[in-house]
């Protein structure tokens, strides 16, 4: 980076705005509020959204309101993430948070990059007076970061980048519509019963006829399709609770399912055994991952089979398997299902908030779900697709992704030109 001109921050941007100092009053509706939690690993995430009044956003957004394309960074808790405001969104930072409008001299995507490559994060992270690292970023500090300028590249840079962002941004948004879908149909067959009340209703058929014909005409005494009984999830599923000590084999590299990681990309980490203290759990083939942690997050993980690494879960995590003849596409919906979801909640012990558990012998003896062998079957059948889909979109997400992550350096170095960087970028997608 020593032959790459640079820029301050302050000197490429037209605005930097520090948050209010103030706590928002929070609603249950009304004006957004960007929290840190919504930020992650440059993306914006409002799956989980908060709201303040009008007042509060008027006093929030008095200095500045943010735009499209300004930026977000966050001080501290979690330091240095960044985000994009999308063209639509009517917003306003949160606390520890700072608004950056790039100015007229520099592309707002390449900046966005810019301050996520290694040379702008250490010198987020790395206090050079001190020589230690630090836990909040002050605004002088701020202003003062030097970006690298692509100058006349900066625009197809930012082009580049953000193309396998935004191919990353659609394979994520398929997996949430199969999943959706697998859901949907779960719920439909064997929660609300839908075919048999169809029929009972005289309604027409909206199914195969070879799936249609399965379903029961009338509901017993009990309210279930005749015939239907009911399962304990050990009638369905095993659990796997053979641990091994990763250290015990420091130089080996394993696929660690961790709760962090399912929270950044739901993609393993890569990590050697002398790096992981704890005893971990052993991953099975077909593997359904279920969180026992704070069950009040879903956290269902669908295991993807390698023949490179052993794959090992955090003790926070259960790992199962369906017993024959029923199936991975039905455990894993399931577990996505909210009723499901209640069962956990009814069964968590622990006083802390952060720290509620579920006794996973108790989970294994309770009734999780009715219907009979054929209709099980019949369900794995449709929704194993899905389950294929959702893992080759992961698959090429991890490529993109790595991809992504090499070139970002390298173009903001002037390493890699532009015209190498497209054709990378191309293969990976």
């Amino acid at each position: 980076m020593a032959e790459i001109a640079t820029s301050t921050l302050d000197e490429v941007c037209e605005l930097i705005v520090d948050c209010p100092h103030f706590t928002p009053e929070w609603t249950e509706r009304g004006y957004i509020v960007i929290r840190n939690q919504n930020i992650r690993d440059g993306r914006l995430d409002l799956s989980s959204k908060s709201f303040t009044n009008k007042v509060d956003f008027e006093r929030r957004t008095k200095r500045a309101k943010p735009q499209a394309g300004d930026i977000i960074f966050t001080r501290e808790a979690p330091m240095g993430e960044v985000c994009l405001i999308p063209n639509g969104l009517e917003c306003c930072v949160g606390q520890r948070q700072v608004l950056l409008r790039p100015g007229k001299n520099i592309d707002q995507k390449y900046l966005f990059y810019a301050l996520q490559s290694p040379f702008v994060r250490h010198q987020i992270f790395w206090n050079e007076g001190t020589g230690s690292t630090v836990s909040n970023v002050r605004i002088p500090v701020l202003k003062a970061l030097k970006i690298p300028r692509g100058h006349q590249n900066e625009e197809q840079i930012g082009s580049i980048l953000s193309v396998l962002d935004n191919k990353i941004d659609l394979n994520r948004r398929m997996n949430e519509t199969l999943e959706a879908m697998a859901r949907a149909l779960f719920k439909d067959w064997f929660v609300d019963f839908g075919p048999t009340k169809a029929k009972m209703a005289g309604r027409p058929p909206y199914l195969a006829p070879e799936i249609w014909s399965l379903f029961p005409d009338r509901l017993d005494d009990d309210g279930k399709p005749k015939g239907w009984k009911a399962f304990q999830l050990n009638q369905i599923a095993e659990h796997h609770k053979c641990t091994l000590k990763p250290s015990a084999v420091p130089d080996e590299l394993f696929e660690h399912f961790s709760l962090p990681a399912f929270d950044k990309t739901q993609s393993p980490a890569l990590d050697y055994g002398s790096t992981i203290k704890s005893n971990k759990t052993i991953v099975p083939p077909e593997a359904v991952l279920l969180s026992k942690l704070n069950p009040e997050i879903p956290r269902v993980w669908l295991t993807e089979g390698t023949d490179t690494n052993r794959q090992i879960a955090s003790t926070e995590f259960l790992a199962f398997t369906a017993k024959e003849d029923f199936g991975r596409g039905l455990l894993f919906s399931l577990f996505l299902d909210r009723r499901f979801r209640e069962i956990l909640l009814s069964m968590v012990t622990g006083t802390s908030k952060s720290h509620q558990r579920i006794s996973p012998p108790s989970l294994m003896r309770r009734e999780v779900i009715v219907g009979d062998e054929e209709m099980f079957s019949q369900f794995q059948t449709v929704v194993e697709p899905m389950l294929k889909r959702i893992c080759s979109n992961r698959a090429e997400t991890r490529t993109v992704a790595q991809t992504r992550d090499f070139l970002l350096p390298k173009l903001m170095s002037g390493e890699i030109g532009v015209a190498d960087a497209e054709q990378s970028a191309q293969e990976a997608r």
